[in-house]
């Protein structure tokens, strides 16, 4: 975790409680994952959210002409302005997330077949196997949303959350990487070519990512006031 936002989560946390601020916790699931955060009560109608969010999900990336088994992980902190401008449970959030979803991709074709990657058509013997990753955002990502629910209201002790919103990952970092196979043990040339080509295949991967440098946040949870 990055140590500057340590070191702000700590005065945040020691200057609420030193001020007896109203304290909950709410437990989220959703499109970031599964995920939990503290909400300490500013005003009465601005509180702080303080949260962390993980998600592994198993999938295949199949928008060039090789299938990978993609796994998508995220890990991400994330510090939020909750706005209740009615006084009501509905809320417009503001702030950002440490860090945007990232993808590990495992690319072998299946043995007699063919796959495209740059201009040239290789064969799953030329191949052997493509790894890489697709990584998206910076180390902060900007965040909006709207919701509802206020965990430290205090006309309940539980109730029910749900988030709708946004956040910008930047352009998507993508990094792939060529195995030859056992056809070109004795062709160094063809290798050579394989990994040139490579490189079409990583913007091609690049192009289709940029669709989630908007990555939607939809969750569902509960909230408990202590």
């Amino acid at each position: 975790m990055n140590k500057k936002y340590l070191a702000v989560l700590g005065l945040c946390l020691a200057s609420f409680t030193t001020a007896q601020a109203d304290v909950g916790i709410g437990l989220r699931g959703g499109t970031m994952g599964f995920g939990a955060d503290l909400d300490i009560g500013m005003t009465e109608k601005l509180s702080l959210r303080l949260g962390y969010n993980f998600l592994n999900y198993d999938y295949e990336v199949e928008d060039t002409d090789v299938t990978y088994d993609g796994e998508m992980k995220i890990g991400s902190f994330s510090a939020l302005l909750d706005w209740y401008a009615f006084g009501g449970g509905f809320r417009f959030s503001l702030g950002a997330v440490s860090s945007g979803p990232k993808v590990e991709v495992d690319g072998t074709p299946a043995p007699g077949t063919t796959v495209e990657i740059g201009d040239t058509e290789y064969t799953a013997a030329q191949v052997g196997s493509l790894t890489g990753e697709l990584e998206f955002g910076d180390s902060f990502a900007p965040y909006f949303g709207i919701g509802y629910g206020n965990v430290v209201g205090k006309n309940h002790r539980v109730t029910f959350l749900f988030d709708l919103g946004v956040m910008y990952t930047d352009e998507p970092k993508v990094t792939l990487t060529a195995r030859c196979g056992p056809a070109f043990n004795s062709n160094p040339a063809g290798c050579a070519q394989l990994q040139r080509d490579v490189q079409e295949e990583i913007d091609e991967l690049k192009t289709d990512a940029e669709d989630f440098q908007f990555y939607p946040v939809i969750s569902l949870g509960i909230g408990v006031r202590l």
